[in-house]
């Protein structure tokens, strides 16, 4: 997304996660991303949008597993997480007036919607 955010044009793009504070720096810095990023460690927001935790399968789908394969063999280093793994996130666009236009629930950690997707809602699309 990082090549692209060009084309998000005035939107404001921020992560949310439940990352502990004192891990947030190492958080922003594997994540290499250029905006904000903020940390929900009592996962308030995601008990909001209604984020379930996925179950084992869920978690490592078929799809997860593949991603993991792609990234070592391009010479990646996995690191072990000190998170909550099975903790499933979305992908939400808010409007300029701060209601919600659509939540993207994905069923595995591997699902999200492409960057073609995201704009296609920035519009002001119903959920």
């Amino acid at each position: 997304m990082s090549e692209r955010i060009k084309e998000f044009g005035d939107a404001e793009i921020a992560v949310v996660t439940f990352t502990d504070a004192t891990r947030l720096d190492a958080y922003v810095e594997h994540l290499g991303v250029s905006f904000p990023v903020v940390t929900d460690v009592d996962r308030e927001l995601y008990r909001a949008l209604r984020l379930e935790r996925g179950t084992r399968r869920q978690v490592w789908s078929l799809g997860t597993l593949k991603k993991y394969w792609h990234l070592l063999r391009a010479g990646k280093k996995l690191q072990r997480t000190h998170e909550d793994i099975r903790q499933l996130g979305a992908d939400v666009i808010v409007g300029a007036d701060g209601c919600i236009i659509k939540i993207f629930r994905p069923a595995t950690p591997d699902a999200r919607p492409s960057v073609d997707d995201l704009l296609a809602h920035l519009g002001g699309s119903t959920t």
